[in-house]
């Protein structure tokens, strides 16, 4: 078991714990393996797994070390349920007489995939087995220089008079977070490998994200601030390099998303306010504060990365950087090991804006 495994395990079982009644004190007979998420206790009641989207290798799993035993069950702080005689099914959390909590050995030993469903205040926890930024120092995430690939598309610059005035930062993170979504990759299984943020950039669902998000899977899929999901469409450009991708969304008709743009002065001056929002450990829409600590070089492209001290965490990459008129200076990329405050950011003008 990794170190990633370990800490996960922890945080799950630390975190499902901190809410108790009476129903999750007692332990509860399985009477039932109805499928790959779901059991069946001996008073009628479902339970299906919190996190775990359930396969064939999944329910011969629970057959094995649940079935006609007993466990017990924590709830969700978000998705608490009152259970009654009347209560026909719940989302939980299982965890063996032995201690073992199921929800997480499923997904730590490749026998499910995760789903997001009903994952709320306990996505932070989950989100340890999707793609972390944090697993390389500064050294090891520069890539050798190299030069950029043609792109098939052209970016829509801001035009002045279209500058959006707005009367607050409250209201300005309002509007910004219509605009910002988390982004899910799959593998060719349909398993969940890696987790992050991304920006839309045109009206059309032109949007922008790191590549390393997307890296490995074979579909994405991205859900918005209200909840609604779209598919991944098209991917445009994908530049190992700089860390960046641009893809589009597959529409419904007559639909189009509100976006960012970039900002005038790229890259900005040092000590210039800025924010993030993003889905730091899959806490969707999340926002950390800041000021651009340095400009950097990367290779032989000058001023390619900002550094910033807003924090940023497993699950913020492909956030976007903004100043405080709500212009984006850049996209989170990754941040450095053992230093305080090291956190890094692509300036976008290396996407052509």
């Amino acid at each position: 078991m990794n170190w990633i495994s370990k800490i996960v395990t922890v945080l799950v079982f630390f975190q499902v714990c901190a809410c108790n009644t009476a129903f999750e004190d007692i332990p509860h007979y399985v009477n039932q393996i109805e499928d790959g998420n779901t059991l069946v206790l001996k008073d009628g009641l479902k339970v299906h797994l919190i996190g775990v989207e359930g396969n064939n290798q999944s329910q011969e799993y629970l057959e094995h070390k649940i079935l006609h035993r007993k466990v017990k069950l924590v709830f969700d702080r978000s998705n608490y349920p009152e259970v009654t005689k009347n209560t026909e099914e719940v989302w939980a959390y299982v965890i063996t007489e032995s201690g073992k909590h199921l929800n997480a050995a499923l997904l730590r030993e490749g026998l499910a995939s995760l789903s997001d469903k009903y994952l709320t205040d306990s996505l932070v926890s989950f989100s340890g087995y999707s793609t972390l930024t944090a697993s390389q120092t500064f050294e090891e995430r520069i890539p050798e220089a190299g030069p950029l690939k043609k792109r098939n598309y052209t970016p829509k610059l801001p035009a002045p008079e279209a500058k959006t005035e707005f009367k607050s930062f409250v209201d300005l993170v309002d509007y910004a977070e219509q605009c910002v979504f988390l982004v899910l990759g799959r593998n060719e299984k349909g398993r969940t490998i890696s987790q992050g943020t991304g920006f839309f950039i045109e009206e059309n669902g032109l949007a922008v994200s790191n590549q390393h998000v997307f890296e490995g899977g074979v579909e994405w899929m991205i859900r918005t601030k209200n909840g609604n999901r779209y598919k991944v469409s098209e991917i445009i450009e994908s530049n190992k390099e700089f860390d960046y991708v641009v893809f589009r969304v597959e529409l419904g008709e007559n639909e189009n998303f509100p976006y960012l743009q970039a900002a005038e002065e790229v890259p900005p001056r040092k000590g210039t306010d800025i924010f993030v929002l993003g889905n730091p450990r899959g806490l969707e829409s999340t926002i950390t504060r800041g000021v651009v600590s340095a400009i950097r070089n990367q290779g032989s492209e000058k001023a390619a990365v900002i550094q910033i001290d807003a924090a940023i965490s497993p699950g913020s990459s492909g956030s976007p950087v903004m100043n405080m008129d709500g212009k984006v200076i850049g996209v989170a990329t990754y941040k450095a090991r053992d230093c305080e405050s090291c956190n890094f950011a692509m300036n976008i003008r290396l996407l052509g804006f």
